[in-house]
């Protein structure tokens, strides 16, 4: 399939970028349950996400990772919560060629009591289709 010149300019114009959390040390808490599959390789990942916004925001030193818990039904996300582990410091990464970022955040463990909220959601796109058929 090939891609559209207006599609590929959009993606030439926003480039992507890879936000990685990792322990500071391959042996910090929970080391035994960190896993890359499906080789089951032990890991310092704690988690990663990828971003395609132009400005995209970046943890900051001292900032919180995040937990959430999802609907067991529909596997959406309902409630959030600040994590255990803080940002310790920030590498960047830029690829000089496509201009896709790298941003690699070192967290130490820092277990704290926190609150879990919900997660406020717009409509997901079928009811956005629906209603929009109902016009």
């Amino acid at each position: 399939m090939r891609e559209s010149k207006h599609h590929s300019r959009i993606l030439e114009l926003t480039p992507e970028t890879w936000i990685v959390y990792k322990t500071e040390k391959r042996n910090d808490y929970g080391w035994e349950e960190r896993m890359l599959m499906p080789s089951s390789s032990l890991t310092n990942i704690l988690w990663s996400n990828w971003s395609y916004q132009e400005k995209p925001t970046i943890p900051q030193i001292g900032e919180c990772t995040r937990n959430y818990k999802s609907d067991s039904e529909t596997g959406l996300t309902t409630h959030s919560s600040d994590g255990d582990w803080v940002v310790t410091r920030v590498e960047k990464f830029i690829s000089p060629d496509t201009g896709k970022q790298i941003f690699v955040c070192y967290c130490k463990h820092a277990p704290i009591q926190s609150q879990w909220n919900l997660v406020n959601r717009g409509a997901i796109a079928s009811e956005l289709l629906e209603s929009k058929a109902e016009f």
